[in-house]
Protein backbone atom coordinates (compact mmCIF):
# COMPACT_ATOMS: atom_id res chain seq x y z
CA UNK A 1 0.00 0.00 0.00
CA UNK A 2 3.18 2.42 0.81
CA UNK A 3 4.49 1.55 -2.72
CA UNK A 4 0.88 2.69 -4.37
CA UNK A 5 0.88 5.96 -2.89
CA UNK A 6 4.63 6.54 -3.14
CA UNK A 7 3.99 5.88 -6.70
CA UNK A 8 0.59 8.25 -6.95
CA UNK A 9 2.47 11.08 -5.40
CA UNK A 10 5.47 10.29 -7.69
CA UNK A 11 3.40 10.87 -10.38
CA UNK A 12 1.48 13.80 -9.43
CA UNK A 13 5.03 15.15 -8.61
CA UNK A 14 6.16 14.45 -12.15
CA UNK A 15 2.78 16.69 -13.87
CA UNK A 16 2.70 19.49 -11.45
CA UNK A 17 6.49 20.10 -11.25
CA UNK A 18 7.03 21.46 -14.83
CA UNK A 19 3.30 23.29 -14.58
CA UNK A 20 4.59 25.33 -11.43
CA UNK A 21 8.01 26.11 -13.22
CA UNK A 22 6.46 27.31 -16.12
CA UNK A 23 4.31 29.11 -14.15
CA UNK A 24 6.87 30.76 -12.30
CA UNK A 25 9.02 31.81 -15.45
CA UNK A 26 5.99 33.37 -16.71
CA UNK A 27 6.40 35.78 -13.09
CA UNK A 28 3.45 33.98 -11.04
CA UNK A 29 3.77 33.89 -7.37
CA UNK A 30 2.03 31.54 -5.16
CA UNK A 31 -0.72 33.67 -3.59
CA UNK A 32 -0.38 31.94 -0.17
CA UNK A 33 3.44 32.89 -0.10
CA UNK A 34 4.01 35.76 2.35
CA UNK A 35 7.03 37.01 1.11
CA UNK A 36 7.78 38.88 -2.11
CA UNK A 37 9.28 37.21 -5.13
CA UNK A 38 13.14 37.13 -5.01
CA UNK A 39 12.12 34.70 -1.76
CA UNK A 40 9.21 32.74 -2.90
CA UNK A 41 12.26 31.78 -5.81
CA UNK A 42 14.77 31.12 -3.30
CA UNK A 43 11.84 28.91 -1.31
CA UNK A 44 10.60 27.04 -4.52
CA UNK A 45 14.82 26.32 -5.58
CA UNK A 46 15.08 25.15 -2.18
CA UNK A 47 12.02 22.80 -2.39
CA UNK A 48 13.11 21.20 -5.86
CA UNK A 49 16.75 20.31 -4.43
CA UNK A 50 14.53 18.50 -1.81
CA UNK A 51 12.64 16.95 -4.02
CA UNK A 52 16.06 15.89 -6.24
CA UNK A 53 17.87 14.50 -3.65
CA UNK A 54 14.70 12.94 -2.65
CA UNK A 55 13.91 11.30 -5.95
CA UNK A 56 17.47 10.13 -6.13
CA UNK A 57 17.56 8.26 -2.54
CA UNK A 58 13.66 7.01 -3.37
CA UNK A 59 15.42 5.36 -6.80
CA UNK A 60 17.99 4.00 -5.59
CA UNK A 61 16.78 2.45 -2.64
CA UNK A 62 13.80 0.87 -4.89
CA UNK A 63 16.10 -0.63 -7.45
CA UNK A 64 18.33 -2.41 -5.04
CA UNK A 65 15.79 -3.35 -2.46
CA UNK A 66 13.73 -4.88 -5.93
CA UNK A 67 16.24 -7.70 -5.71
CA UNK A 68 14.98 -8.77 -1.93
CA UNK A 69 11.56 -9.23 -2.47
CA UNK A 70 10.23 -12.70 -2.12
CA UNK A 71 6.79 -12.32 -2.78
CA UNK A 72 5.37 -12.46 -6.73
CA UNK A 73 5.37 -8.49 -8.69
CA UNK A 74 6.66 -7.06 -5.68
CA UNK A 75 10.20 -6.98 -7.70
CA UNK A 76 8.40 -5.23 -10.54
CA UNK A 77 6.16 -3.04 -9.01
CA UNK A 78 9.56 -1.61 -6.61
CA UNK A 79 11.55 -1.62 -10.19
CA UNK A 80 8.89 0.71 -11.78
CA UNK A 81 8.96 2.95 -8.70
CA UNK A 82 11.95 3.55 -8.59
CA UNK A 83 12.25 4.36 -11.73
CA UNK A 84 9.14 7.04 -11.42
CA UNK A 85 11.28 8.57 -8.55
CA UNK A 86 14.43 8.48 -10.98
CA UNK A 87 11.93 10.86 -13.15
CA UNK A 88 11.26 13.14 -10.50
CA UNK A 89 14.59 13.50 -9.36
CA UNK A 90 15.42 14.42 -13.37
CA UNK A 91 12.07 16.39 -13.69
CA UNK A 92 13.57 18.63 -10.50
CA UNK A 93 17.53 18.56 -11.54
CA UNK A 94 15.81 20.72 -14.91
CA UNK A 95 13.23 22.37 -13.45
CA UNK A 96 15.94 23.36 -11.08
CA UNK A 97 18.10 24.36 -13.94
CA UNK A 98 15.41 26.42 -15.72
CA UNK A 99 14.86 28.54 -12.53
CA UNK A 100 18.59 29.27 -12.41
CA UNK A 101 18.07 31.25 -15.49
CA UNK A 102 15.26 33.66 -13.72
CA UNK A 103 16.52 36.37 -12.26
CA UNK A 104 14.81 36.93 -8.63
CA UNK A 105 13.88 40.81 -9.88
CA UNK A 106 12.29 39.26 -13.08
CA UNK A 107 8.94 40.32 -13.38
CA UNK A 108 8.57 41.34 -9.81
CA UNK A 109 5.39 43.64 -10.93
CA UNK A 110 3.93 40.69 -12.60
CA UNK A 111 2.28 38.73 -10.10
CA UNK A 112 -0.58 36.86 -10.80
Amino acid sequence: MLELISIVASLVICVLVPIEVGKIRAGWVRKTFAGDRPKFLAAYRKQLRLLMWLGLVFGILGVTMAPLESHPGERTVKIIAGIIWFVVCGISFFSLRSLAEVADADAAGRQS
